[in-house]
């Protein structure tokens, strides 16, 4: 989806913070959340992991920038059990009550603590156009590219959830190899359908992705869907 948190290629966020030794959990209530999560979607099964990363990609711009990582975690934890009917906003101010009587914490980022529905265009589309796919995993699928092959990821701009980050699409590159079946997230997420696709591995130069000033000596490897891609051109016998 194309949204704030598809910041590859961006700039101007400034420099990264390292933190040493940094704990996996800085506070105990994420490690539960991640618990949480982890039983709300492999044991009971409320919301798979693409409905998961298309909860994240819809939460409000300015709460994502202003949040950590497992405060995002939680408002799309939070959205997808209220859709799945698990609990709704009252039974959570309610509990909020019970453990904290007395407190109501306010930040500056509460007005933007959404995730915003899903919404249908009759303008733009929603979900890239496919074009091959299987509805078994164990169904053979003839792929349409092999290792050598140039390609080009396509100029696409769907409304809804993709995995084909926005700084590689209209790039070319070249198929390293095929890494099998998987379920495309895009149709799984707004149709409910899964349809597996070959996915593979694509090396692109990091001048192709960057510009003349990038290194020529990195590439960048990134795995694409079939529907993702498309023949990019004459092979380069130097890549």
């Amino acid at each position: 989806m194309n949204g704030i948190h598809d910041v590859g290629g961006m700039d101007g966020f400034g420099p990264i913070q390292r933190e040493e030794n940094e704990p996996v959990f800085h506070e105990p209530w994420e490690g539960r959340l991640r618990a949480i999560h982890t039983l709300a979607s492999k044991k009971h099964k409320f919301y798979h992991i693409d409905e998961s990363r298309h909860g994240v990609e819809r939460i409000n711009p300015v709460y994502y920038l202003g949040s950590s990582y497992y405060q995002l975690w939680l408002l799309r934890t939070e959205s997808l059990l209220m859709d799945r009917g698990v609990f709704t906003e009252v039974d959570i101010q309610q509990k909020m009550a019970e453990l904290s009587p007395g407190s109501s914490p306010q930040s500056h980022l509460q007005p933007f603590r959404k995730v915003r529905p899903l919404m249908p265009s009759t303008e733009r589309e929603v979900v890239i156009q496919t074009t091959t796919g299987a509805e078994q995993p164990n169904e053979p699928i003839q792929p349409k590219f092999t290792p050598g092959t140039v390609v080009r990821a396509k100029m696409i701009s769907p409304l809804g959830h993709t995995r084909i980050p926005r700084y590689v699409r209209g790039k070319q590159g070249v198929i390293e190899s095929i890494h099998g079946n998987f379920i495309l997230p895009d149709t799984r997420v707004h149709k409910g359908i899964d349809l597996y696709q070959p996915v593979y591995r694509v090396c692109f130069k990091a001048q192709d992705l960057w510009g003349e000033h990038a290194s020529p000596k990195d590439k960048l490897f990134i795995e694409l869907w079939e529907d993702y891609l498309e023949l990019g051109g004459v092979q380069d016998e130097k890549h």
